[in-house]
């Protein structure tokens, strides 16, 4: 069995992704991501609401936070990713 997970290229390498996230005057937006286990589904609830939000903040700073024990990472406006969906065998 595997499952699917967002990834993004953050300093020379795949990083998983925990979420991404922008601030907006006083508010601050963020998507939060699981890992799925058909790539269908995480286009779905994932990569499409993803696409959706970058978009739509394109002309502010993005936080991606990868998952695990690496910082958060900011990316100037129009700059994040890039993103991909990778497939990975269950631990």
């Amino acid at each position: 069995m595997s499952y699917v997970r967002l990834e993004a290229w953050i300093g020379g390498e795949w990083l998983e992704l925990d979420a991404v996230s922008v601030t907006v005057g006083e508010s601050a937006l963020t998507l939060s991501f699981e890992r799925q286990r058909t790539e269908s589904g995480y286009r779905g609830l994932i990569w499409e609401p993803l696409e959706n939000f970058l978009r739509e903040y394109r002309d502010e700073p993005l936080v991606v936070v990868p998952l695990g024990h690496h910082l958060p990472v900011m990316f100037g406006p129009g700059a994040a990713g890039p993103f991909r969906l990778a497939e990975m065998p269950d631990d």
